[in-house]
């Protein structure tokens, strides 16, 4: 794959929502992973267990994508691509998420989250992995945890799919 300009080499936006299962109230994960712009994992699934906020949702969210994403940084590197030079940068949308990262102090408000779901904070110190934030209306994975208005679905499908003439959403695809 030739290096795209706007996502080059390996690039992932997660996002969840929270507590959406009417029968569980569990949430939903979601993420996409992009190799020079091109989508090479995505994921769409409840959680395995219930969040008590939208921080943790998101917090779980991040981490299953960064487990996918150390994978792909394995097999790049297999590859000898050179992507795996560089920490891999996953996109994020919740603030209070990426500080939870940022910040391994334990807080009243945060510890009741399990310590499996802390993978990704190990993962950014070690320097696979950098989370940065994103404007929620940028994030690529917001497609795969909730409905959805027209125009959203159409900017985000076009945008992974880099507007293909004869693939837009609106025109009838």
């Amino acid at each position: 794959f030739d290096e795209d300009e706007i996502h080059p080499g390996l690039v992932a936006y997660a996002d969840s929502d929270w507590a959406q299962d009417p029968e569980q109230r569990r949430s939903t994960t979601g993420y996409i992973i992009l190799f020079n712009g091109v989508p090479v994992s995505w994921h769409a699934g409840l959680q395995s267990v219930i969040a008590l906020s939208t921080c943790e949702a998101e917090y779980i969210a991040l981490s299953e994508c960064c487990r996918e994403l150390v994978y792909l940084r394995e097999l790049a590197g297999f590859l000898r691509d050179p992507c795996v030079e560089d920490p891999t940068v996953i996109h994020e949308d919740n603030q209070g998420t990426i500080d939870l990262v940022n910040n391994p102090v334990h807080h009243k408000r945060s510890k009741h989250i399990e310590v499996k779901w802390h993978y990704i904070r190990a993962q950014q110190s070690e320097g696979r992995v950098v989370v940065k934030k994103i404007h929620t209306d940028d994030n690529l994975a917001d497609l795969f945890t909730k409905a959805t208005t027209l125009q959203t679905f159409t900017r985000h499908f076009n945008a992974i799919m880099h507007e293909v003439p004869g693939h837009d959403v609106e025109g009838g695809c």
